[in-house]
């Protein structure tokens, strides 16, 4: 993985016969559109798997907005978008909790490039920015019934805190965390 001076990833991904050049960049507010695409396109088969709609969870990521985006972008979260030969695949978001801990949101890949590795890209490029932030810990949250996904995070070295049941969502959250060591850097 290089990094360049402006944050953004280069990663080459090749075998014997092609290139591809990915890159995880800051998005910008022009980029709610594709963010907005990335997510209602990412998460349309969890929501049809625990059979979430618009009308019992109008606010799961299948239904997002540019408003929910630009509400999100207010309050200071911040967007990262994955892009292969130019082209969007994946993104995340990271909101500054507290001065020491940090929350992984949005991590979405759209499903035709599951299976490679990006969503790991995206997750450790969170880690990477946390840590130059001084965070020493990356929460996340999550639907406690996905045991493939809570699998797939605990193989990243996240634990589960807690669960909550919210009276406004018809699934239960798992709440997540990973403390980041300096010997990773």
């Amino acid at each position: 993985m290089l990094f360049l001076p402006n944050e953004e990833v280069m990663l080459l991904e090749s075998n014997s016969k092609w290139k591809v050049a990915m890159f995880i960049r800051e998005a910008k507010q022009s980029d709610m559109a594709v963010l907005v695409n990335l997510l209602r396109d990412s998460f349309r088969d969890v929501a049809e798997r625990f059979e979430l709609t618009e009308e019992n969870c109008p606010r799961f990521l299948a239904f997002c907005t540019n408003k929910r985006i630009e509400s999100n972008l207010e309050k200071g979260v911040t967007y990262y978008i994955l892009e292969m030969d130019g082209r969007p695949c994946g993104c995340v978001a990271l909101e500054r909790a507290k001065p020491d801990v940090c929350y992984l949101m949005r991590l979405a890949v759209l499903p035709k490039h599951r299976g490679k590795g990006y969503g790991k890209m995206l997750v450790r490029h969170i880690f990477d920015l946390a840590r130059k932030t001084g965070t020493h810990r990356v929460e996340i949250a999550m639907i406690s019934k996905d045991r493939k996904l809570k699998s797939w995070y605990k193989k990243l070295g996240f634990l589960q805190k807690s669960t909550k049941k919210f009276d406004h969502l018809p699934f239960t959250v798992a709440f997540m965390y990973r403390e980041l060591s300096r010997e990773e850097e």
